[in-house]
């Protein structure tokens, strides 16, 4: 059965999802978006709004997508380990398997961390403070735990593909995409990627596609929820902290003007994103969430160090997404690749340079 405007609203009245007062009443108001996915948005004043997903096609690997977003949901609203990470994603209220449809609580008038940073013109302090509350919920060793509860078995613990290209990476034949050709011409930057990759750890329930945008900003400005858990798996914490790291300084290295690359100049309106703003934002969440996770200097220290080459890594896999099949690198992707080669060679000295660590 494929949902549409005019017979969902049945769908979700014949499974419990939608109350019937609450559609009479005319409490009720329907959107339909179309992308990977059909997702349908139910905003009501009484009651919470619901988010409705459905695969488009019925491959197996988007198949396996919404069950890992299904399981994720399930998993941390009834399992006792995650009880304070219920409080920071969307109510779960059904999946169902026949059709691929997940039903999950939409949050309404809200926007999400990079729409209010833009919006705004600034980097928010709480907001920063926050993320970092909520991914330390979840991240904590589960080693034990995973002997004995089925949806955690669930996960495959797949490392990120950009950590596991090192047959790729050693072998340039065939090589189509402009950002793995480049990272070709520096065997420098390949022997640190395999540095990176060899730190990778499986302890914990990851996010595994932490950005700004999955972070959504209620209505009152200062709580905020985390979404899209189709990514999840069990594997290292620190590699959703990276995507956080990312975000802001990607935002920075984006900011600049594709045509006037060799003069850095930023584009209009993006003049508020800088390494001098940056740098107290991501030192605030950092400091933050090791307080929270209680590491030693030491530790915190060094994870720190692993932080920021995962945050690298990243970055260049986004820059690989970014030049899918096209004969020429993106100017920006240039310098993304000169950022993370750069954070790379000196992780220490980039850390201090930032005044991240004294």
């Amino acid at each position: 059965m494929r949902l549409t405007k005019k017979n969902i609203t049945h769908y979700l009245l014949d499974k419990g999802f939608l109350e019937p007062t609450s559609f009479m009443s005319g409490d009720y108001m329907l959107t339909q978006t179309q992308s990977r996915n059909s997702v349908f948005k139910i905003q009501q004043q009484q009651d919470k709004g619901l988010f409705v997903k459905q695969l488009m096609t019925q491959d197996p690997t988007n198949s396996y997508l919404m069950q890992k977003d299904a399981t994720s949901h399930y998993l941390i609203h009834q399992s006792d380990l995650y009880k304070e990470t219920a409080t920071h994603i969307p109510d779960y209220y059904g999946y169902d398997p026949y059709h691929n449809i997940l039903v999950t609580e939409y949050f309404a008038n809200s926007k999400n961390i990079h729409e209010t940073v833009y919006r705004d013109k600034k980097l928010s302090e709480p907001h920063a403070v926050k993320m970092a509350h909520i991914l330390a919920s979840y991240h904590f060793d589960i080693t034990d735990e995973i002997k004995n509860n089925s949806s955690l078995q669930f996960f495959s613990k797949q490392i990120p593909w950009i950590l596991n290209t090192g047959q790729l990476l050693n072998n340039p034949k065939g090589i189509s995409n402009t950002v793995i050709a480049e990272i070709h011409k520096h065997q420098d930057l390949v022997q640190r990627m395999e540095k990176v990759a060899s730190q990778w750890e499986t302890t914990s329930l990851i996010h595994g596609d932490i950005k700004w945008m999955n972070f959504i900003v209620m209505p009152n400005n200062e709580d905020v929820k985390l979404i899209d858990w189709e990514i999840a798996d069990l594997g290292d914490p620190l590699w959703d902290v990276a995507g956080i790291f990312q975000s802001y300084f990607s935002a920075w290295v984006l900011s600049f003007n594709n045509q006037s690359i060799q003069q850095h100049k930023q584009m209009q309106g993006t003049e508020f994103l800088s390494i001098e703003t940056i740098t107290p934002i991501v030192k605030l969440l950092w400091n933050t969430y090791a307080s929270v996770q209680k590491f030693t200097e030491s530790e915190a220290r060094e994870k720190l160090f692993k932080t920021l080459s995962y945050m690298a890594a990243r970055m260049i896999q986004t820059a690989f997404e970014n030049n899918m099949a096209q004969k020429q690198m993106y100017p920006n992707s240039v310098r993304i690749l000169q950022f993370c080669n750069h954070i790379l060679e000196d992780v220490e000295g980039i850390a201090k340079q930032w005044n991240l660590i004294a």
